[in-house]
C-alpha cells in the first residue's frame, strides 16, 4: 500500500512539474493579405521566438473588418485556450477613444475586454467606460503605418530581417543604456538622471556604459552624436514631444532623424506626449510619427513603449523591474500598463481622460539582463542582505532588497520614505529594516519612517 502511495506522489509530482514546464500561450493576429504578403518571415519569426522563450505561437489570420471582431477573438482565445499576450500585426483594427483633443488608438479595448466602453456624447466615437481595468493580456502592436489600411509590406519585412538578425546575433545592441532630458538639476531636484538611477532604468550598463544628457548638454548635435558613436540596448526619452519629435534644449530630434540613425536602441521608453500616435494623419500630415521611428528606423530597435495622448509614460520602474528579473518586455509591460490604467481609472477624470494611452510597438520579446558591476576594492564591502519597509509590527511591509542595494552601490541616498518604496501600511508609521554585511561582519539598522540610511564602520 505504501508502494502505491509513494508511486501516485511521484506520478502528481511528475504531471505538476510538466504542468509548470508548460508554455505561455501567444497569438499572433492579422489580415490575410498581410499573411499571404509576409508568410515567410513570419514563419520564421515565430520559429525564433518559439526557439527562445517558453511560449507557443499561434497564428490566426481573417479578414478583421472592426475592433469588435478582434475584442470578441482576443476574450475567446483567452478564456478558451489561456492565451496571455496577443501580438497585432500590420493594420489591424484599432479601437478609437477621444482623448483630449483627438480619437486616439485604444489598447486598453483589447487588454481588458470585459470593460464595457461607451460613447456619451453620441459622436460615433467611445470616450467613457464601466467598469474596474483589470487587464487580461498584453497587447503588442507590430504596425508600420500610420495609414489605417496600409501594412507598409516593405518596412515590415524590413523589420521581421531585422529581428531574425538580432534573435541569431547578426546584429547585436551594446550594452549601453541613453537617457534624454531638458530638465536642470538643483538643490530641490537632483535630476533626471538620477531619477532614472533610482527606478532601476540604469542597471542594465555598466556605469561608464550609461550617457545621461541633461539639460544644457541634451541638444540635438549631442543626441546624433550619440548614435554615432554607439548603439543602445535601452534608451529614456524624457522629454516634451509631439507625433513628430522630442524637444531637446535647443531643436527638436525628428522622427525622420531617428528612422535614418544607423545604430538605435534595442527598446526605448519615451516619456513625451503623443510620441506613439501613429493615428495622427487623420489630424496633422507633418512627417513620420516617433514611435514608429524608434522601431521601424534603419536601425536596429525593435521596441517602444510610449504615449499615444498627451501625457507620459509612469510606472516604468515596473518594467525594469520585471526585465532584471527574467521576463521578456510583453511581460514586463504589463504591470506598467496595469497601474496606468488603474491611476486613470473613472472617478478623478472627465470622460475622454480615463484611459492612460500607453502603447507598445514592436517586438515583445526581447530581454534585457542586468549588467554585474565589478566591486570596488577601494571602499569597504557592503553587502545588503535583506530590507523591508512598512509596518514592522504587524509585517505589512514590502520587500525592497534591490533597491536599498541599487542606491547604496550607485552612491544615492536612501530615506525611509514612502516616496522611495510605497506604501504598505496607509496611515501607520512605518519603519526601514536593513540587514547588511560590511567587511564580513553582519549587522542590522532600522530607521523610523523620514530617517536617513547611514551603513559604516
Amino acid at each position: 500500500m505504501k508502494k502505491f502511495i509513494v508511486i501516485v506522489i511521484n506520478l502528481m509530482l511528475v504531471a505538476s512539474s510538466l504542468l509548470a514546464a508548460e508554455p505561455e500561450r501567444i497569438a499572433i493576429l492579422l489580415r490575410e493579405p498581410t499573411h499571404k504578403a509576409l508568410a515567410e518571415p513570419l514563419s520564421t519569426y515565430m520559429a525564433d521566438v518559439e526557439a527562445r522563450f517558453p511560449v507557443k505561437v499561434r497564428l490566426i489570420v481573417r479578414d478583421w473588418q472592426t475592433p469588435q471582431e478582434v475584442r470578441a477573438a482576443i476574450k475567446s482565445l483567452h478564456k478558451e485556450s489561456g492565451v496571455s499576450g496577443v501580438v497585432l500585426i500590420g493594420a489591424m483594427p484599432m479601437h478609437a477613444f477621444f482623448m483630449h483633443e483627438h480619437p486616439n488608438p485604444n489598447p486598453l479595448y483589447y487588454e481588458d475586454f470585459d470593460l464595457e466602453f461607451v460613447d456619451n456624447n453620441k459622436d460615433g466615437v467611445d470616450d467613457a467606460y464601466k467598469g474596474t481595468p483589470q487587464l487580461k493580456i498584453w497587447v503588442a502592436n507590430i504596425r508600420a503605418s500610420e495609414k489605417a489600411q496600409d501594412d507598409d509590406i516593405p518596412a515590415l519585412r524590413r523589420f521581421f530581417a531585422k529581428t531574425h538578425d538580432y534573435y541569431t546575433g547578426r546584429v547585436v545592441p551594446e550594452l549601453r543604456t541613453l537617457l534624454f532630458s531638458t530638465e536642470v538639476p538643483s538643490e530641490e531636484w537632483p535630476g533626471t538622471g538620477e531619477w532614472f538611477k533610482r527606478r532601476g532604468g540604469a542597471r542594465f550598463s555598466a556605469p561608464e556604459n550609461v550617457t545621461l544628457l541633461e539639460g544644457k548638454e541634451c541638444t540635438h548635435k549631442a543626441a546624433l552624436e550619440a548614435f554615432q558613436k554607439h548603439s543602445y540596448s535601452l534608451t529614456c526619452v524624457a522629454l516634451h514631444s509631439d507625433e513628430t519629435g522630442h524637444a531637446l534644449d535647443d531643436e527638436d530630434l525628428f522622427a525622420h532623424e531617428i528612422a535614418e540613425m544607423k545604430t538605435g536602441s534595442l527598446i526605448t521608453i519615451s516619456h513625451g506626449c503623443f510620441a506613439a500616435n501613429w493615428n495622427k494623419t487623420a489630424h496633422d500630415n507633418n512627417g513620420p510619427n516617433c514611435g514608429l521611428s524608434w522601431v521601424f528606423g534603419n536601425h536596429l530597435g525593435q521596441a517602444a513603449v510610449a504615449q499615444v495622448r498627451s501625457g507620459g509614460v509612469g510606472f516604468d520602474d515596473l518594467i525594469y523591474e520585471r526585465l532584471r528579473a527574467g521576463e521578456y518586455l510583453g511581460k514586463a509591460y504589463l504591470p506598467c500598463k496595469q497601474a496606468h490604467e488603474i491611476e486613470h481609472a473613472p472617478g478623478d477624470h472627465v470622460p475622454g481622460d480615463i484611459v492612460s494611452g500607453i502603447l507598445l510597438i514592436g517586438n515583445p520579446f526581447l530581454e534585457l539582463k542586468p549588467v554585474k558591476r565589478e566591486a570596488n576594492a577601494k571602499s569597504p564591502r557592503l553587502v545588503i542582505r535583506n530590507a523591508v519597509y512598512g509596518d514592522l509590527a504587524s509585517n505589512a511591509v514590502v520587500n525592497v532588497t534591490q533597491k536599498v542595494a541599487d542606491w547604496i552601490e550607485d552612491s544615492l541616498s536612501v530615506a525611509a520614505t514612502a516616496e522611495n518604496f510605497g506604501d504598505p501600511a496607509n496611515g501607520i508609521e512605518k519603519q526601514l529594516k536593513v540587514d547588511y554585511t560590511l567587511d564580513g561582519v553582519d549587522g542590522t539598522v532600522t530607521l523610523e519612517e523620514g530617517q536617513l540610511l547611514k551603513i559604516g564602520k
